[in-house]
């Protein structure tokens, strides 16, 4: 056995050298002074929230229960008194996000005495470790407080362990790793899954291993020692505060279901084995997202080279990315968060690229002159950091910071103004999105809401009927009032009254509501017009209110009947802005035949801005409609068919802005989504046949057969809404009726467009299959295909812009001829 041998003899590089020994600290301020100038100053909603307040009260947090995570995550916040407890906790992200980045230097500079010719002893790691610190994945899950970067940070500590244990032969880094590896087995259990990876590459470095009992015992009892946190479970789940769960992990069923998540596991085995070449096709787009195609050509390069020189190293990164990919890819929820380990593998791997590449340019070189090979190394240098550092200009760009969202603060501060001192003794149901930011503020800093303001109901299921389950069963507590617009409440009988970012729920008729603006105008005689409030969200330079081109202008309106419109009678109201005409679809609606006489219904509605409106005074008028008997504008008792209710400033957009080539006015898109993502492209196929684009000579196909559909979706701005868009793909007959379809996030759920925060940048784009297979039963016809996004609580479609003006919520790409 090779030990305690120095590293010149094992790297043939020399000892001493300052800046070689230094780099790994500076890459790690580096990575850890980006993140936390980057880093979310707040609340968030959702889980990072939970990862913030679980540590500060020593809770337990969701299946599998994160024991390793809230303890480090503990004692950062005693150690590191900097700002609020959740402020503090995000910087927790920020610094295991740099170990990240430095596990990956490390791990290249280890493996660099695999090349004879290395340009600077820290160019290539300092390279990998670049190209995964500006990484999009990476970056936005180190500036914000998750398990899932700990995960990460985790599993590039293995890497680098066996990558030192393989360089120097020394046993300690083995024991270190098994250590580590039991650390990791108390945090989760994706930190586990390189383990049979491991397992090989150590048994075809050290065949003999298992006969060295000595040695095998030491390992056991490293790993034993790593495992204490789980004693956290059994020791503190009784001791919990009130109202948390799990109590009962003090035996072995309750830790067996919780350290197992137990309940959950209905995320795996998503995709059968026909998906497959579409969830390659995911990751794929996936990949091209964090590395420019420079470095995945390089991450090629490191791998044939790794392949030639290091069989068993090619064994254990091939083995490592080979069961990561399949798993997480294969697996619906938290994509993205698992895709943190290969993606930190694959960029050391494009950092042995570089040192591959420098060997089959050196014979090119060398017979330079002096001057011109140092020309040719300064010029090599500036183009191999120019990748990442080009990539973390454009990320900065499209305002991949969280350094000024504040959407949760504001949420939060939004509950307390409404609710605290008013002794109304209101339920507030929320979802489990938007509970978390307050638990922060209510246990970790200590500012309780008192249940006679207030009694705060967790719906935990985003299923519509237990929606409705908690409201019957809350109805006598007193006025009720959920976050989001729930359709199944609707389907009830009840309504859904605006209040601020609240919607009060109330059994009909409703009568106590009154306009801010009142009205007293008819439209064609039937509907009464009331009057509307108008929520300006922008601020300009000068203090006043507007509404920045790329935002939703939202306008309440107040409306009633006298006698009860007929049950296929669909009156709509419709508003212009200066150029800009909305004309808004029942989807998601408390459409006029359910209205009851003189009962006053109030509806919120959105009007889409243009990115291009140029900024200026627009007048906000406001017309109504008869869908269902064809007559687009009706007379109003004010005179004409529009009625002016305000002068509206449009202010610039904010930037990022992202519009296609071309502008926003077409530039090749199909579709324009509420200004949020663009259709860019579609391809069908079914069979040999191929379709593009829309489409209009039918496509044929047959009953049983298989339409592939894939969508190609670029992000305009950050998407709004706390929740993911859903995509739906529906084939449809004649009659608008549903044949089959697929709705789901995008990417099959790999890359939802916002979780917690916005997750898709500005400028991204992303392709985005599917597979529907038409029914058997199918009767021979004419069909078509549409596509669209809506919102996951509200149900509500997103409205295709089209030249600043609402064209539906739908994009109908062709016709299908069944034969």
């Amino acid at each position: 056995m090779i030990t305690n041998q120095p590293a010149d003899r094992l790297t043939n590089q020399p000892t001493g050298h300052f800046l070689s020994r230094l780099m790994p600290y500076i890459v790690f301020l580096l990575a850890f002074a980006l993140y936390a100038a980057t880093a979310a100053p707040g609340v968030l909603f959702g889980d990072p929230s939970e990862y913030q307040f679980v540590p500060a009260i020593l809770a337990i947090a969701h299946p599998p229960g994160y024991a390793f995570y809230t303890l480090l995550a503990k004692l950062w916040q005693t150690l590191v008194p900097v700002g609020s407890i959740a402020y503090r906790t995000n910087l927790l992200a920020a610094a295991a996000g740099a170990w990240v980045v430095t596990a990956a230097y490390l791990t290249v500079h280890d493996l660099q005495y695999l090349f004879s010719k290395k340009p600077v002893p820290f160019l290539p790691p300092l390279f990998a470790a670049l190209c995964l610190a500006v990484a999009p994945d990476l970056w936005q899950h180190a500036i914000h407080s998750n398990a899932h970067i700990v995960s990460a940070a985790l599993t590039a500590t293995h890497l680098w362990l066996l990558a030192r244990w393989w360089r120097t032969r020394n046993d300690r880094w083995l024991m270190a790793l098994a250590f580590v590896f039991g650390l990791s087995a108390t945090h989760h259990p994706i930190t586990l899954m390189g383990a049979p990876a491991y397992a090989v590459f150590v048994l075809l470095a050290r065949p003999n291993v298992l006969r060295r009992w000595r040695l095998l015992l030491v390992l056991i009892g490293c790993l034993l020692l790593g495992l204490l946190p789980l004693l956290y479970y059994p020791l503190r789940s009784p001791n919990l505060p009130p109202g948390f769960q799990p109590t009962d992990m003090n035996t072995w069923e309750g830790f067996v279901r919780h350290t197992t998540a137990k309940g959950l596991r209905v995320n795996f085995s998503q995709f059968g084995l026909a998906d497959q070449p579409d969830r390659a096709l995911v990751f794929w787009t996936l990949l091209r997202l964090q590395f420019s195609l420079p470095i995945i050509a390089l991450i090629v390069l490191g791998l044939i080279a790794l392949i030639r020189r290091a069989p068993k190293l090619a064994a254990l990164l091939g083995l490592f990315l080979a069961l990561h990919l399949f798993f997480t890819m294969n697996f619906y929820q938290d994509t993205m968060a698992y895709l943190l380990n290969p993606f930190a593998a694959l960029a050391v791997v494009a950092g042995l690229g570089v040192l591959a590449l420098s060997e089959i340019l050196n014979p090119l070189v060398r017979p330079s002159s002096f001057v011109l090979r140092r020309w040719l190394f300064a010029t090599g240098c500036f183009l191999v950091l120019a990748l990442p550092i080009s990539q973390a200009i454009l990320n900065l760009q499209r305002s991949i910071s969280l350094r000024d969202f504040t959407a949760a603060e504001d949420y939060v501060s939004a509950v307390y103004e409404r609710f605290a001192g008013r002794g109304e003794g209101a339920v507030l149901l929320t979802d489990w999105e938007r509970l978390t930011p307050l638990f922060v503020r209510i246990y970790a800093e200590g500012k309780p809401l008192d249940e006679t303001d207030v009694k705060l109901v967790f719906v935990n299921s985003a299923d519509g009927p237990t929606w409705v389950r908690n409201v019957w069963e809350d109805i006598e507590e007193g006025p009720i009032y959920v976050v989001g617009y729930r359709p199944a409440l609707r389907d009830e009988g009840f309504r859904l009254v605006p209040d601020g970012p609240f919607y009060r729920i109330v059994a009909p008729p409703v009568t106590d509501v009154a306009p801010t603006h009142p009205l007293d105008m008819w439209a064609d005689g039937r509907v009464h017009i009331l009057g509307y409030d108008l929520y300006l969200p922008s601020e300009g330079e000068d203090g006043g209110k507007g509404v920045r081109a790329g935002e939703p202008l939202e306008l309440v309106l107040y409306q009633s009947v006298t006698e009860q419109m007929g049950e296929n009678e669909y009156w709509m109201p419709y508003a212009q802005l200066g150029p800009v005409e909305a004309r808004w679809t029942t989807d998601s609606r408390l459409n006029t035949p359910w209205w009851q006489p003189d009962e006053i219904i109030v509806e919120k509605y959105e009007i889409p801005v243009p990115f291009d409106l140029p900024p200026g005074e627009y007048p906000l008028r406001l017309g109504y409609s008869d869908l269902s008997g064809g007559r687009p504008e009706l007379t109003l008792s004010a005179g004409g068919t529009t009625v002016e209710l305000a002068t509206i400033t449009v202010l610039p957009p904010s930037p990022p802005v992202s519009p296609p080539l071309g502008g926003m006015q077409g530039g090749g898109m199909l579709a324009n989504l509420d200004n949020q993502i663009a259709l860019m492209g579609a391809r069908a196929r079914a069979g040999w046949q191929v379709r593009w684009g829309k489409w209009e000579e039918p496509l044929a196909a047959r009953p049983g057969q298989v339409l592939h559909l894939t969508l190609t979706w670029r992000a305009l701005a950050s998407p709004r809404d706390v929740h993911s868009q859903n995509v739906f793909v529906h084939l449809i007959d004649g009659a608008n009726r549903l044949v089959v379809g697929r709705d789901a996030p995008p990417l099959g759920g790999a890359f939802p467009t916002t979780l917690w925060f916005p997750k898709w940048l500005p400028g991204q784009t992303v392709d985005d299959p599917y597979r529907l297979t038409i029914p058997e039963t199918t009767p021979p016809g004419d069909y078509r295909v549409e596509v669209g996004m809506y919102e996951m609580t509200s149900l509500r479609r997103l409205p295709v812009v089209d030249l600043g003006n609402l064209a539906g919520d739908r994009v109908i790409l062709g016709p299908v001829r069944v034969e």
